[in-house]
C-alpha cells in the first residue's frame, strides 16, 4: 500500500510540473525584428520602422510560416502609424484569408487587435504589413492570441504520465507475485537506459533544421489532414500545393499515422514528431535485443549488439542530421530480418513469421532499404541452397515472402499502380551518381567529435567487432569447429557470410570502389546505383551485418574470454560518447533573450516545419510530369469566364461543388486539383462526367448547356486499391487467429 502512496505521490508532482510548464495557451510575442524585415530601419529595442523618406511602398515585413489547428486567434499590433492605408493581411497556404487598413495613430503607439478564424488547420499560414509610401509606421510588437491553446501537449504529456504510472505499478505487482531475478530486472534497467540516452537529443526545447525533416513533416500534416478529408488509407494531402494536393501513396507511411493521430487530437507537430522517434527508439532497443536472443546469443553478446546497433553513429546522423525519417525506422527492423533469415536458413524453420516481420517493417518504412535487404539476403540464399532444398526449408522461405506481400499489397499495389501509370517525373530520382558521394575510407572509424553531430562511419566499436571477426575466421574457428554439431557449424557459416557482406558493402561506401569507370564499362549497372544515389546508405546494413556477427563471435571467443568485460566496456563507451554530437541552441537556454515571455520550445511547436533555402517543400517526382510552383493557382480557372457564370462554388480537400450556368456548348472548367488517377465527376442527378487534363494538369470538367447546373468533384479510390486493401486486412486478421488458436491449443495442451 505505501508503495502505490508513493508511486501516486510522485504521479501528482509530475502533473504540477507538466501544467506549470505549460504554455500552449500562451501568445507568441515577436519583436519588430524578429519578423521578416523587407526594408526600413530597427534598433536594439527590438523596434523597427519605415517612412516616406524612404521612397519603398510595399511589402514591409512578415512573419514565418506557421502550423495552427482551425480556430479563431487575434493579431494584436503594438505599433505608430501617421497614415491610413497600411495595410495588415493573413495569408494561408497561399491565399489571402484576411485583410485590415491599421488606423493612424497620428505618431502614438498604439494596441490594436485584430480577429481572424481558420475553419482548417493550416501548414503555413503567415501576417504580412504593408508600407503604403506615405508618413510612416514603426512597429514594436507583433502577437499572436489563440482563442483556446496553439497546441494540448500538457495534456498528452499527462496522459503518459499517467500510463507510465499504472504500467510502474502494475509491474511492481506482478514481480512481487512472480519473482524476478536480479539480472533480469537490471537488464531491463539497462535496455531501458539505452531508449533515454539514444533520445537524449529529442529533450531540446527547440525543434532543430534537419535536411528532409521539413517533407516528413508535411507528410505527417498531409496525412492528418487526408483523414479529415474522408480518406482511409491517405492517397492524397489534400492541403498540399495550395489545395491542389499532392501524392502520399509514393513514400511508405503506415508509422506515420501515430503522429498523424496525435496531431487529430491537437499535439503540436514538434511533440507529435519527436514522440514517433521516441517509439522507434524504443522498439530498436526491443527487437534488436529479441533478435540477439533468437540467433542463442549470450547475455552479454545481446547487451553488448543492442548498445552499439541503438547509438551506431550512422543512425544519428539519419535522426538528428539528415532526418531521414523513412532509413530511420528501417533501422529498427534490420536486425529483425537478420534473425528472421537466421531462423529459416540454419535455426528454428517454424519461426518463419520473424522474416514476415521484419520485412513487413522495412516495406512499410523504406522501400530502398527493402530492396538491398532482399539483394544481400538472396545471396545468402545461395550460400545455403543446398540446406534450403535438403531440409525443405524454401518452404518456409516461400510462405515468408507471400505472406509478406499478402501483408502489404495495401502499399505495394497503389505504389506500382502510380509509378506505372501515372505522369510522373521519376527522372528527378536520378539527380546523384553515386560516385560523387563515396566518402574517403579513414572516416569510417569516425566516432565523435563535438560541435557536430554528422557522421558517415560506422565508428571505433563497429569496426572493433569488424577485427573480432577477423581473430575468430583466422585464428579460432578451425580451433573451436573440432567436435561441434553441425548446426554449430551451420550457425557459424551464417555469421561468416554476414561478416564478408559487411566488408562489401563498406568498400561499396568508399572512394576506392571505382564505380563511374565501372558504370562506363557495364552502363546497365547505372540505374541501380542512380536509385541508391548516395552509397552511404550501404552503411546501415553494414553496420548492423559486423554488430551481429562480432557480438556473438566475441561471446563464443576463447582468446577474448579473460578480457570480454573490459571490450566490452570499452566498447559501449566510446559509443556512448555518440550522444556528445546532439544538436542544441545556440546558447543552450530556454529563453533566447532575458525579456522573453515565452521558451524556444513555444515558438518552435508553433513554426513546426523548419526550412532552410535549399528545402524543397513538395519534392516534383511525386507532382504530375513535375508541376513548378509558379503554375500552381487556388483559383476555379473557367474556359471563358464572359459565357460562363458561376452560382455557387465551394472546395474542401478533395472535393469541390460548382453551380453554374452557360448556353454555350463546349465550355468546360479547371479545378484546383492535381489531376491524380482517381478522381471523377458527378453531375446534379448523380450521372457520371468525363474528367480529363486541364491547364497544368488540373481536372477538367465539361460543362452542360442550358440552364442550371451543379458538379461534384470528388477522389474515389480505384477498385483494385480497395481489394489489396481487404486482402491485405484478411491476411492481418488471419495472423491474428492463427496466434490466438496456437495459444490457446497450448493453453489447451498443459
Amino acid at each position: 500500500m505505501k508503495r502505490k502512496i508513493l508511486y501516486l505521490v510522485i504521479l501528482a508532482a509530475v502533473l504540477v510540473c507538466i501544467w506549470l510548464a505549460d504554455e500552449g495557451s500562451e501568445p507568441l510575442v515577436l519583436k519588430g525584428t524578429d519578423l521578416e524585415q523587407q526594408e526600413g530601419v530597427s534598433d536594439y529595442t527590438g523596434l523597427i520602422g519605415i517612412d516616406d523618406t524612404s521612397q519603398y511602398y510595399g511589402l514591409f515585413a512578415r512573419t514565418d510560416d506557421y502550423v495552427l489547428n482551425r480556430g479563431s486567434y487575434t493579431i494584436r499590433l503594438e505599433y505608430s502609424a501617421t497614415d491610413t492605408e497600411n495595410i495588415l493581411e493573413v495569408w494561408d497556404n497561399g491565399t489571402k484569408i484576411a485583410q485590415w487598413n491599421l488606423e493612424s495613430t497620428d505618431g502614438a503607439e498604439l494596441t490594436k487587435d485584430y480577429l481572424f478564424t481558420l475553419k482548417k488547420d493550416s501548414q503555413q499560414l503567415h501576417i504580412r504589413i504593408y508600407f503604403s509610401g506615405t508618413g510612416s509606421i514603426t512597429l514594436r510588437t507583433l502577437s499572436l492570441v489563440p482563442e483556446g491553446t496553439f497546441y494540448r501537449d500538457a495534456q498528452f504529456l499527462a496522459v503518459l504520465a499517467v500510463l507510465l504510472a499504472v504500467t510502474a505499478m502494475l509491474l511492481d505487482g506482478y514481480w512481487k507475485k512472480h519473482p524476478v531475478s536480479r539480472e533480469r530486472r537490471l537488464t531491463f534497467l539497462i535496455l531501458a537506459g539505452l531508449c533515454l540516452y539514444a533520445s537524449a537529443p529529442l529533450f531540446i526545447q527547440s525543434f532543430k533544421q534537419a535536411d528532409d525533416l521539413c517533407y516528413h513533416l508535411l507528410r505527417i500534416e498531409g496525412i492528418k489532414d487526408g483523414m479529415r478529408d474522408g480518406q482511409f488509407p491517405v492517397v492524397i494531402y489534400p492541403e498540399a500545393l495550395s489545395g491542389n494536393g499532392y501524392l502520399n501513396s509514393m513514400y511508405p507511411y503506415l508509422f506515420l499515422y501515430i503522429p498523424a493521430f496525435l496531431r487529430l487530437f491537437g499535439v503540436s507537430l514538434a511533440m507529435s514528431y519527436k514522440f514517433l522517434i521516441l517509439l522507434a527508439n524504443i522498439a530498436t532497443v526491443a527487437l534488436t535485443w529479441k533478435s540477439f536472443r533468437m540467433m542463442k546469443a549470450s547475455r552479454y553478446a545481446c547487451l553488448l549488439g543492442t548498445a552499439l546497433y541503438i547509438l551506431l553513429p550512422y543512425r544519428f546522423t539519419n535522426i538528428y542530421a539528415r532526418g531521414a525519417l523513412g532509413e530511420t525506422l528501417a533501422m529498427t527492423f534490420l536486425p529483425v530480418v537478420i534473425a528472421g533469415f537466421y531462423q529459416v536458413l540454419v535455426g528454428d524453420q517454424k519461426k518463419w513469421i520473424w522474416l514476415v516481420l521484419g520485412f513487413t517493417g522495412l516495406v512499410e518504412s523504406h522501400v530502398l532499404s527493402t530492396a538491398y535487404m532482399a539483394v544481400i539476403f538472396a545471396a545468402c540464399c545461395l550460400v545455403f541452397v543446398r540446406e534450403l532444398f535438403r531440409e525443405k526449408r524454401w518452404l518456409s522461405l516461400l510462405k515468408a515472402a507471400g505472406l509478406t506481400v499478402l501483408l502489404n499489397l495495401w502499399f505495394l499495389v497503389p505504389f506500382l499502380y502510380f509509378y506505372l501509370k501515372e505522369n510522373l517525373y521519376t527522372e528527378s530520382l536520378d539527380w546523384s551518381g553515386y560516385s560523387e558521394y563515396s566518402i574517403n575510407a579513414a572516416f569510417l572509424l569516425d566516432t565523435f567529435h563535438t560541435n557536430d553531430y554528422r557522421f558517415l562511419s560506422l565508428g571505433l566499436p563497429v569496426l572493433g567487432l569488424a577485427a573480432v571477426c577477423v581473430l575468430w575466421i583466422f585464428v579460432e574457428k578451425k580451433e573451436e569447429a573440432v567436435g561441434k554439431s553441425m548446426a554449430w557449424n551451420r550457425e557459424n557459416r551464417f555469421l561468416t557470410f554476414l561478416f564478408w557482406m559487411a566488408c562489401v558493402l563498406s568498400f561499396l561506401v568508399t572512394g576506392y570502389f571505382g564505380s563511374r569507370k565501372l558504370m562506363e564499362l557495364l552502363p546497365a549497372l547505372a540505374p541501380a546505383f542512380r536509385t541508391i544515389q548516395f552509397p552511404w546508405r550501404l552503411l546501415a546494413p553494414a553496420g548492423v551485418l559486423f554488430i551481429f556477427a562480432g557480438a556473438v563471435w566475441l561471446s563464443r571467443s576463447r582468446v577474448l574470454y579473460p578480457y570480454r568485460k573490459l571490450i566490452f566496456a570499452f566498447l559501449v563507451g566510446v559509443n556512448l560518447l555518440t550522444c556528445l554530437n546532439q544538436p542544441s541552441n545556440e546558447n543552450n537556454f530556454s529563453y533566447l533573450e532575458y525579456d522573453d515571455t515565452t521558451t524556444v520550445g513555444h515558438q518552435d511547436k508553433i513554426i513546426g516545419i523548419p526550412k532552410s533555402d535549399a528545402t524543397i517543400v513538395y519534392p516534383y517526382e511525386w507532382r504530375i510530369d513535375a508541376l513548378a510552383d509558379d503554375k500552381l493557382t487556388a483559383d476555379l480557372q473557367l474556359s471563358d469566364a464572359e459565357k460562363v457564370t458561376v452560382v455557387e462554388y465551394e472546395k474542401d480537400g478533395t472535393k469541390a461543388t460548382l453551380t453554374y450556368q452557360t448556353e454555350e456548348e463546349g465550355q468546360y472548367v479547371d479545378f484546383p486539383l492535381q489531376n491524380y488517377l482517381g478522381y471523377r465527376a458527378e453531375d446534379e442527378n448523380g450521372k457520371e462526367l468525363d474528367v480529363s487534363y486541364g491547364n497544368n494538369y488540373r481536372v477538367r470538367v465539361s460543362l452542360t448547356a442550358g440552364g442550371e447546373h451543379t458538379i461534384h468533384v470528388y477522389y474515389s479510390q480505384p477498385v483494385i486499391f480497395r481489394i489489396s486493401q481487404a486482402l491485405s486486412l484478411l491476411g492481418l486478421l488471419g495472423c491474428i487467429a492463427g496466434y490466438v488458436f496456437r495459444r490457446c491449443a497450448k493453453r489447451w495442451a498443459a
